[in-house]
């Protein structure tokens, strides 16, 4: 089997999802709800990858954690439900109504006390965060095009041994295309993204082939 990958064919997706799937009925209301009421697009993260990153949570013991990207609440809720009841969540949020329909979400969820929307710019918050301790988790999951400023300003705030997660590492499936057809700058910046990272010596870095791809970093 080293010379090739089993194919991941839709029984052994059909079986990932029916065993390793971290989404309730709640989660697929909010997966489902968001763009026919609330116009927020359907771009969340999979079930599956909910249970991965659940997994990676659980497996640091995090406690302090931040996310870039609340959308519509999922992923946050997905973290809240992994970590215990002394960790907190703060997730950033450009979109007020996106962070409002978020926050309904983590009401219903029962987390309000625990997650934390802060309503800005992401660009202009890490520029000036300073955690009053050092991060364990970090999950980036907004503009693309922006993860490696995110990751040079988190870098000093995030414990050794600490994660950085990047969703969309195959940038939306036209990772490797010349010519892709969605949002090619986007697709530029995700490899330059990887090179960036797999340079660095203060990071171990891999990238693991679920939903749209996810890049993981370890800090040394």
């Amino acid at each position: 089997m080293r010379d090739r990958q089993t194919e991941f064919t839709a029984e052994l997706q059909n079986y990932v999802y029916e065993n390793f799937n971290a989404e309730d009925e709640l989660l697929k209301h909010i997966a489902n709800d968001c763009w026919v009421n609330a116009g927020i697009p359907q771009i969340n993260i999979t079930g599956y990858q909910a249970n991965f990153l659940q997994f990676l949570l659980k497996a640091i013991n995090a406690k302090n954690i931040l996310e870039i990207g609340t959308l519509a609440g999922y992923s946050s809720i997905v973290m809240a439900r992994a970590v215990g009841d002394d960790a907190k969540i703060l997730t950033i949020e450009k979109e007020q109504k996106h962070a409002d329909y978020a926050l309904k979400n983590i009401i219903a969820a029962g987390f309000e006390n625990k997650i934390k929307i802060e309503v800005c710019n992401a660009h202009s918050f890490v520029k000036n965060y300073v955690p009053s301790e050092p991060l364990d988790f970090v999950f980036l999951d907004a503009d693309k095009s922006a993860y490696f400023k995110y990751l040079n300003a988190l870098t000093p705030h995030i414990r050794p041994g600490g994660l950085v997660v990047a969703d969309n590492a195959f940038a939306f499936g036209f990772l490797l295309d010349s010519a892709p057809e969605k949002n090619p700058n986007e697709v530029r910046s995700m490899i330059g993204f990887h090179q960036h990272l797999l340079a660095r010596s203060d990071y171990f870095t891999t990238i693991v082939p679920i939903g749209d791809g996810m890049l993981l970093s370890i800090k040394k």
